[in-house]
C-alpha cells in the first residue's frame, strides 16, 4: 500500500467516516488506529523498530533537559534504525534481522527536533503514549514528510475536529492536483531522465541539456505531488500539514532555492544544526563552514555515497561563492545598465542551472556515471537513429510540454493570488465541474502501463 493504490483511499475514506462518528474528544484515537493499519498493510516488518523509537524516546523525553549528555544519548538511542540503516549503506548489504520502518529518515528527524524541544523547555513531553505515537506515525505524512513539529502537528491531531465544508473542497483540490503532478508530468518526465541517466554517454549537447533538465522537473514534480497528497488527506481531517514549496525556481540565488525547496528539512537543520553551530554569528569563515557541515549532513541524511557527498559539497560551495561574490555581481550588473527586471530574470536563469547542474551529481549512479553524464553537457555529436527523443513519442513530449505550461501558468498566477481561497469562493458548480474535468484528464491522460513507474516516489526512498 502507498499514497497511489486504491486500497489507501479505501482506509482514507473509512478513517473519514469513523473520524466524524466519533465524540470529538477520541477521533484521534480513529486517526491512530488508522496509521496502525496503513503500517501493518504496507510495511508490517518496520513496526518493532518502530514501536522502539516511539517507547524509548516517549520515555526519554523527560530526562532530556537535565544534560547536553543526556540530550545526545536520548536521541542516539531512539534513532537506533536510523543508526543501522546507515551503517547498511556503508557497508553495502542489508543487516540480517533488522526491519526498518517505511518513512525512518523522516520519522528520526521529528524525534530528533522533540527532544531538543523538550530539552530547552520550548514544549513539555506528552504525557500519553499513544498519542504521541500518533505523533510520529500519522499516515498521510509519514512517508515522505512534510517534516512536522510537535508543537504544530500534535496540538492539532488531539483536538477533534468539526466537519467543514471547506477542508473537505480544499482537501480533494489538493489530492486532485497531487495526482496530476504525478500522473501527468513526473512519470512522463522519468522517461526522458531515465533514458538519460541510463544511457550515459549516448546523448549529448542540447539532448543531454533536456535530459538533466527533466530529471529535474521529475524530481519537484514527484515530490511536490506526494506533499499535495498529504496535505489533502490531512486537510480531509481538519489538519494542516506545513507548506514544503514556496516556488523554488523563482529563486534568484541557490541559498534563496534551499529556502524555497523542501522547507520542512531546510527548516530542520536550520534550527538543529546551523544555529547550534552558531549560524552567522561568529564570522564569515565561520559561516561559511557551519554551511558547509549543513549540506554534508544533509547528503548523508539521503544517502551514503560519494555521489550524495558530492551534492552536498558542491551546494555549500554555490553558497560560499555566491556570498563572496554577491557584491561584485552587483557592481556588475550596475556598471552594465540591466535593468532591473532583466536583471532578476538573468539570476533566475543562472540559478536555475546551477541547480540543474548540482542534480546531475544527485542522479547520477556513480562517478564513472557521473563524469560521462558531464561530458555529455559539453560534448555534441549526433545521435544514432534509434535513440529516439529521450525515449518518448511525439505524441507523449507535446502531451508533456502542455501540460507542464499549465502547471507552470498555474504556478505563475498563485504566486499573485491564492489559488485555493479563489477555488473555494466559487460555486458548487464551478467546483464539481473541475473535480470531474481533473478525473477525466487523469484516466485518459495519465501515465498507466509499460514504460511508467506510477507506483514509486522519489523521495519515499530517503
Amino acid at each position: 500500500m502507498n499514497y497511489l493504490t486504491l486500497g489507501y483511499y479505501v482506509l482514507v475514506a473509512f478513517a473519514f467516516l469513523f473520524y466524524y462518528l466519533f465524540p470529538k474528544k477520541q477521533r484521534w484515537i480513529v486517526l491512530l488506529i488508522a496509521s496502525i493499519a496503513f503500517y501493518a498493510i504496507a510495511d508490517a516488518s518496520g513496526l518493532w523498530a518502530l514501536l522502539w523509537m516511539i517507547v524509548s524516546s516517549f520515555l526519554l523525553a523527560s530526562q532530556v533537559r537535565r544534560s547536553r549528555w543526556l540530550l545526545g544519548s536520548s536521541i542516539a538511542v531512539s534513532v537506533i534504525p536510523f543508526w543501522l540503516h546507515l551503517l547498511a549503506q556503508i557497508v553495502s548489504k542489508s543487516l540480517p534481522g533488522i526491519f526498518l520502518p517505511m518513512g525512518l529518515s523522516y520519522i528520526s528527524l521529528q524525534i530528533i527536533a522533540y527532544l531538543c524541544d523538550c530539552a530547552k523547555g520550548r514544549i513539555e513531553p506528552d504525557h500519553n503514549l499513544f498519542q504521541y505515537a500518533l505523533f510520529l506515525s500519522f499516515f498521510p505524512q509519514v512517508v515522505q514528510g512534510p517534516i512536522p513539529r510537535y508543537g504544530t502537528l500534535a496540538p492539532q491531531l488531539k483536538e477533534g475536529h468539526t466537519l467543514e465544508e471547506d477542508n473537505v473542497i480544499a482537501g480533494f483540490l489538493k489530492i486532485l492536483c497531487g495526482l496530476y503532478l504525478k500522473y501527468l508530468l513526473a512519470d512522463r518526465a522519468a522517461v526522458a531522465a531515465n533514458t538519460f541517466y541510463q544511457e550515459a554517454g549516448v546523448y549529448t549537447g542540447i539532448a543531454a541539456w533536456i535530459g538533466a533538465s527533466m530529471y529535474l522537473i521529475q524530481l519537484y514534480c514527484d515530490f511536490f505531488a506526494c506533499v499535495l497528497l498529504s496535505q489533502g488527506v490531512a486537510r480531509l481531517f481538519g489538519i494542516h500539514l506545513v507548506p514544503n514549496f514556496d516556488h523554488p525556481f523563482t529563486s534568484q540565488s541557490i541559498a534563496e532555492v534551499w529556502r524555497r525547496w523542501h522547507m520542512s528539512l531546510g527548516a530542520f537543520f536550520r534550527d538543529y544544526l546551523y544555529l547550534p553551530l552558531g549560524g552567522s554569528r561568529k564570522g564569515i569563515v565561520r559561516k561559511y563552514i557551519n554551511i558547509t557541515i549543513v549540506f554534508v549532513a544533509s547528503a548523508l541524511w539521503h544517502g551514503v555515497s560519494l555521489t550524495y557527498l558530492a551534492w552536498g559539497l558542491l551546494t555549500a560551495l554555490y553558497q560560499v561563492f555566491g556570498g563572496c561574490t554577491r557584491s561584485f555581481r552587483d557592481r556588475l550588473y550596475e556598471q552594465l545598465q540591466i535593468p532591473p527586471g532583466l536583471k532578476k530574470r538573468l539570476r533566475q536563469t543562472f540559478t536555475a542551472i546551477l541547480f540543474m547542474l548540482s542534480s546531475v551529481l544527485f542522479r547520477s549512479y556513480g562517478f564513472h556515471s557521473l563524469l560521462a553524464n558531464v561530458r555529455s553537457l559539453v560534448q555534441f555529436h549526433a545521435l544514432p537513429q534509434e535513440a529516439g527523443l529521450l525515449g518518448m513519442s511525439i505524441l507523449e513530449w507535446i502531451l508533456f510540454l502542455v501540460f507542464f505550461a499549465c502547471f507552470v501558468s498555474v504556478q505563475h498566477w498563485n504566486q499573485s493570488h491564492q489559488a485555493e481561497q479563489v477555488f473555494l469562493q466559487k460555486d458548487w458548480g464551478v467546483r464539481y465541474g473541475f473535480y470531474v474535468a481533473m478525473i477525466l484528464l487523469l484516466l485518459v491522460f495519465g501515465t498507466y502501463g509499460f514504460g511508467y513507474d506510477a507506483q514509486a516516489f522519489i523521495y519515499g526512498a530517503f
